[in-house]
């Protein structure tokens, strides 16, 4: 195991595991863009199941979650869901096999492999 990923296992425990098989669920699972439907779901819940307000299908398939701290200044965070429309090829055991269309209709493999 990763040095790394053993030492936030040992701090955070079950927190840690239940992210991990999210990111892994989400990894095997992926979808382009506009098509994130499960995607968005499993994050609206998420942030539903930890009390926070959410709002759903925002610009199609986005996913707006409050999380109040009181008075004060507002931060905003942005993250992409989309995979990109390219097949995985890491041998990881949770990789990509989806295909799907794009948006000319080809069949594409489909993975979250842009790194960030």
């Amino acid at each position: 195991m990763n040095p790394l990923a053993e030492a936030l296992r040992s701090r955070s425990g079950p927190l840690l595991a239940e992210l991990e098989g999210i990111y892994k669920d989400l990894h095997q699972h992926p979808q382009l863009s506009m098509q994130e439907v499960c995607t968005a779901g499993i994050a609206a819940d998420y942030l539903e199941a930890l009390g926070y307000e959410v709002a759903r299908d925002i610009g199609v398939t986005g996913v707006v979650g409050v999380l109040r701290n009181g008075t004060g200044a507002t931060v905003m965070l942005r993250a992409d869901m989309d995979a990109l429309p390219m097949a995985e090829n890491t041998g990881l055991p949770y990789a990509s096999t989806v295909r799907a269309a794009d948006e000319d209709g080809a069949e594409v493999g489909v993975a979250h492999s842009c790194g960030h």
